[in-house]
């Protein structure tokens, strides 16, 4: 998604390039190689470098809405072109003997710098923006459940510096907190609101009405978008294909559905899986086991049968983190989800639980192919009987390997789900997911979900 160079993010760009200068001076100190003619040719490569490579990635577009860890994967790629291109202008001038010195410095120092100088930045900006600073008044025209679930985006997160300054529509609306400005010619007519921006969420307004409004944001200045609203198609992303000589329209694009994909994903999961044995599990497994027995009688793994690609029951590995010798209270079926204050949880259970270790065990079924370790979290068996009628394109998330972690969960939506609303959140997570895979989305959530778990997360128990 393209952002745009605000003020904001010209500082951002100025103030790095300050720190990049500075940065390659020190390093060219430490590394002991001397001030040269070439270093100038080298600062400009970089400095060229930095500014196309931070352009083309929009690393200083708005972020309001994306989180710490978004902004960081994208500076780890910046700053990793900033290495090729240092090692390259070290290789053609035939200067190799200083380039691993010098690189190792550079890129060191740049990257915890830059780290640090975001995080701050963000904080700062986040707290200014929650107390009403660097904010913009954004009034909607047309009411549906897209206007809906933007005015309730922008007020539960006034961090975001967003203000819902009204709502333009043919009938009043009557939305808490939300000021009715009439509709499209009244607006224009009677206008006395301070609005920046105005978002057209409705497909039913007329090519007259359109035009007018265009032209009135273009006379004061107002930033005029649209949300593009197929109606019942609202989440799904359209994909042209041949079928013969005939055109054909997919409703929703489904990257995993190409084989050379299937292979990277399959060749990542298994590299990923892998070191986590050789480097954790080698460890972890025995000291697990010893606390976990100690603590209550039982297996140290659980197994449980859930659903995997096109529906296909696995046996899952979990670390055991409830009693076996308790059943849910009041309950005769043997399957309920664990609720906040669940008896059957043990303490080393809670803890587990609260830190997403007891799911490692989870990389076994990554390994054998059941599982990839980013993809829709798998549900128990009877869960997926219970809900898939009530959740609207429920079975669609089955249509790739479930995961470790995943798009929903990294957004708030894991653990219990008590209503269908809740499960339907996160099963729209699951298909954006499923429509808009890449590798480097998978690393991206693989990323926020250890930031997740270093913070914690009030839906893991």
């Amino acid at each position: 998604m393209k952002r745009e160079l605000t003020k904001i993010g010209f500082l951002k760009l100025a103030s790095d390039l300050l720190f990049l200068i500075t940065i390659f001076i020190i390093a060219l100190y430490l590394s002991n190689k001397g001030i040269q003619r070439s270093d100038g040719l080298l600062l400009i490569m970089l400095v060229l470098g930095w500014y196309f490579s931070t352009k083309a990635s929009n690393f200083y577009g708005e972020f309001r809405t994306e989180k710490f860890v978004g902004e960081m994967l994208i500076l780890i790629q910046n700053v990793a072109i900033q290495v090729l291109i240092a090692g390259q202008v070290f290789f053609s001038l035939n200067q190799m003997s200083y380039s691993r010195t010098f690189v190792l410095y550079y890129s060191g120092f740049l990257m915890v710098t830059l780290v640090l100088k975001s995080y701050v930045t963000k904080k700062l900006l986040l707290s200014y923006r929650e107390k009403g600073g660097n904010s913009r008044q954004i009034a909607f025209v047309g009411f549906n459940n897209i206007t809906e679930n933007l005015i309730d985006l922008i007020l539960s997160n006034p961090h975001f510096g967003m203000r819902v300054g009204g709502l333009i529509a043919i009938k009043p609306v009557e939305v808490e907190s939300v000021k009715y400005l009439g509709d499209i010619d009244s607006f224009i007519t009677n206008n006395v609101s301070k609005i920046d921006e105005i978002i057209v969420t409705s497909n039913k307004i007329s090519k007259e009405k359109i035009q007018l409004l265009v032209s009135y944001c273009d006379k004061k200045a107002i930033r005029l978008k649209f949300v593009p609203n197929f109606d019942n198609f609202y989440y799904s992303r359209f994909q042209f294909q041949l079928f013969g000589n005939y055109p054909l329209i997919n409703l929703r694009a489904e990257p995993l559905q190409q084989p050379t994909w299937i292979i990277i994903k399959r060749i990542f999961d298994v590299v990923f899986a892998s070191l986590v044995f050789v480097l954790i599990y080698s460890w972890l497994i025995p000291i697990m086991a010893i606390i976990i027995k100690l603590e209550s009688p039982g297996p140290v793994f659980f197994l449980q049968d859930r659903w995997g690609k096109n529906g296909k029951k696995f046996k899952c590995y979990k670390f055991r983190s409830m009693r076996t010798d308790l059943k849910p209270a009041g309950e005769k079926e043997e399957f309920k989800q664990a609720e906040k204050t669940d008896k059957r949880i043990t303490k080393v259970g809670a803890f587990i639980r609260k830190t997403s270790i007891d799911e490692l065990p989870q990389f076994i079924n990554i390994l054998l192919g059941d599982m990839s370790v980013v993809g829709p979290r798998p549900h128990a068996h009877e869960h997926n009987l219970l809900t898939k009628d009530s959740v609207d394109n429920y079975m669609m998330r089955h249509w790739v390997k479930p995961g470790l972690t995943g798009w929903a969960q990294v957004n708030g939506f894991r653990g219990e789900t008590k209503t269908v609303e809740q499960m339907q959140l996160r099963v729209d997570h699951d298909i954006w997911y499923i429509e808009h895979w890449s590798l480097w989305l998978d690393i991206k959530i693989i990323f926020m979900t250890i930031y997740n778990m270093l913070n914690g997360e009030e839906m893991a128990y």
